[in-house]
């Protein structure tokens, strides 16, 4: 067994033995309007971190409308945060993250094939040439591979159902570089991304986006740039009175149905704990012992 393949084992158990006791308890959002799935890359090559394979992918859409749940696109979420427009009853909005050439090449079949819209944030940097992103560079000495789109495939992406927002620059958490940087990574990406597409840029999700990886000073400095929402990837479900730019999202794994159920109800928003500057640090050296960590 693989490290990550443990990594897989132990956090599976985890939101299992959560999502089961707070159902039996009765917990769980009492306002929960919308659910955002965080995904990073869809494909079948084995053994590479933040990968659910295509299959599960598809199945992990067909449980969505098995289970009542209704697919809405960037603008609907959009409107119910700024306009008060509600949202459908268990409204879900489908994201991925770091611009990889397999959202266009695999996921996007499969969404088209549901029907279902779906967001996609990219770091600008790494759309202008083939060098890997940060976390990929041990990836890449070992031979898995995982390109990112070019501006081409970008335009391609956004015209075809996925629509493509801000996830920065450089593809660096905002609270881990100077303030003029932070204010580049935010203003020049958006300003980047709106003339490379022709339209208005609206949305930005936080790199890691975790309780430690953002301030205030950064949401206000997004207000500032012109956007509406921020998606963080603290793992909750979203109410009427939820800060738009502090919106939490699940980051989906390859989860057997019966987790994948319990992530998307809001039994297992416990593990949100997980998200907090201690449980950061402590997700940190828990990845340093498994060799699982990155950058």
């Amino acid at each position: 067994m693989t490290a990550q393949h443990a990594k897989q084992v132990v956090k599976n158990a985890l939101y299992r033995t959560i999502g089961e006791t707070s159902t039996t308890l009765g917990l769980g959002p009492e306002d929960a309007a919308l659910r955002v799935l965080m995904y990073h890359k869809v494909n079948d090559i084995p053994d590479n971190p933040t990968t659910v394979p295509v299959g599960r992918f598809d199945e992990q859409l067909v449980q969505l409308r098995e289970l009542g749940y209704r697919v809405v696109d960037l603008d609907a979420v959009l409107d119910f945060y700024a306009l008060g427009t509600p949202l459908p009853e268990r409204a879900v909005l489908i994201t991925f993250d770091d611009g990889y050439r397999d959202t266009l090449e695999n996921a996007t079949p499969v969404l088209a094939s549901h029907g279902f819209p779906a967001v996609i944030f990219v770091p600008v940097a790494f759309m202008d040439d083939e060098t890997p992103l940060p976390h990929e560079l041990r990836l890449a000495a070992r031979g898995v591979h995982n390109p990112t789109l070019d501006w081409g495939l970008v335009r391609e992406l956004d015209a075809g159902g996925v629509r493509v927002e801000s996830h920065g620059i450089a593809h660096r958490p905002l609270a881990e570089v100077p303030l003029d940087e932070a204010v580049r990574e935010i203003a020049v990406s958006k300003l980047k991304l709106e003339e490379r597409l022709g339209r208005p840029v609206r949305s930005y999700a936080y790199v890691k986006g975790s309780e430690a990886h953002f301030h205030p000073v950064h949401e206000s400095i997004l207000k500032q740039a012109g956007y509406e929402l921020a998606f963080t990837s603290i793992s909750r479900a979203n109410g009427p009175s939820t800060d738009p730019f502090r919106l939490g999202r699940y980051n989906v794994e390859p989860y057997p149905a019966r987790t994948f159920e319990l992530v998307l109800s809001g039994a297992c928003d416990l593990i949100s704990l997980k998200d907090t500057v201690p449980g950061t640090h402590a997700r940190r050296v828990f990845n340093q012992a498994l060799g699982t960590w990155t950058r």
